[in-house]
């Protein structure tokens, strides 16, 4: 299947690695949707008022946005969608009563992250018994055995549900688990196609890491001396925020307004999830053109954030990759990306270092 990229693709490198995991998602998901021409999706990452909420996560609304890419292509029309926590089942049955259901990815299969993702998912597994259901891709960790035993028993239960891994190591992990439908795929917002990188570099060096409070978060250190650099962490606000429309500020306040009416109102889910959804994909538009943006900075870019990796080579940006605390940006490396001629892998903060000084001396020589 051919997809209709951005003038990115003529000056990115890893153009054809790009098409390559854009072509075999959208094989993937034409292959589990089963012939459906209409789905609900569920699940987005919501805004909230005040910081880091107010800005959102790049990579969650990437994979968002990546979604509906791949519905487009596939000419399959999204019926329903929702927010984790303004999900009205009444309204979802009205919308798509025999499913499927397509359940967004970020966060992970498992119990690192314990609120939205995970109780959406067991709540529509429990609600839900024999409608289609498919995770798209995501990453598989679990701490508790107690945490699998219920996700086991909700997955027998339900009996139809599909499970889309985005690496091998989460595909073991889920196959040693679940007895259910498991398939390899690439991330979903590789959906997105070669993006435009849309500044010029104006420092040496971006690092962009998780912060400390974080479940994924590993110490790397920090960047090295020597250079011109700025650490962020994206989902977050950083010291030197780009600038955002009127109209992306006008969207973003309808969103936050709408979802605290939603979220406190739940009689009101059923009615008015049309206007809310409607503030999705333009936040979504909003937060990728951002993180580009941060990301575009740099000569180099040095992350341990799986998106991070991913916005940079869609974007055409050399950087340096290093793992998150369970393997998942390893995982997706390994599986997908290693060919890139973007991406150099480093086990540790000092090798990230080493790498991210090598680049930058091969880029000012070039």
């Amino acid at each position: 299947m051919t997809t209709n990229h951005s003038p990115a693709s003529s000056t990115n490198p890893d153009t054809h690695l790009i098409e390559k995991l854009c072509t075999t998602l959208d094989d993937a998901l034409r292959d589990a949707l089963n012939g459906a021409s209409e789905v609900a999706l569920v699940n987005f990452h919501n805004l909230s008022a005040g910081w880091p909420r107010w800005v959102g996560n790049p990579g969650d609304m990437a994979i968002w946005h990546a979604a509906h890419a791949s519905l487009r292509r596939l000419n399959v029309r999204v019926a329903y969608q929702a927010a984790y926590n303004t999900l009205s089942i009444p309204a979802l049955k009205r919308a798509v009563p025999f499913g499927p259901v397509l359940i967004t990815g970020g966060g992970d299969f498992g119990d690192l992250y314990t609120f939205g993702t995970p109780e959406t998912r067991e709540r529509l597994l429990a609600e839900l018994r024999g409608v289609p259901i498919i995770q798209l891709p995501i990453a598989v960790y679990f701490k508790d055995p107690a945490n699998i035993a219920r996700i086991q028993r909700l997955v027998a239960e339900h009996n139809n549900f599909t499970l889309m891994v985005r690496d091998q190591l989460s595909e073991q992990r889920a196959r040693k688990h679940l007895d259910t439908e498991i398939r390899l795929t690439p991330d979903m917002a590789f959906a997105l196609g070669p993006l435009p990188r849309p500044t010029k570099p104006s420092i040496d060096l971006v690092w962009n890491a998780w912060r400390s409070s974080d479940p994924e978060h590993v110490d790397h250190g920090s960047p090295p001396p020597g250079v011109t650099s700025s650490t962020i962490e994206w989902a977050s606000r950083v010291q030197d925020e780009p600038s955002v429309s009127v109209q992306d500020k006008m969207v973003r306040t309808a969103h936050i307004r709408l979802g605290t009416l939603l979220a406190r109102w739940p009689s009101l889910r059923g009615a008015m999830w049309r206007p809310y959804a409607a503030t999705f994909e333009p936040l979504c538009r909003a937060s990728i053109r951002r993180g580009l943006r941060l990301e575009s900075a740099g000569c180099v870019l040095v992350t341990n954030k799986l998106h991070g990796h991913i916005f940079a080579l869609l974007g055409g940006i050399p950087h340096v990759v290093l793992d998150n605390s369970f393997g998942k940006v390893r995982g997706v490396y390994e599986t997908w990306t290693s060919s890139s001629t973007l991406a150099h892998w480093a086990e540790d903060g000092d090798s990230a270092r080493r790498l991210a000084l090598d680049l930058l001396e091969q880029i000012r020589t070039s």
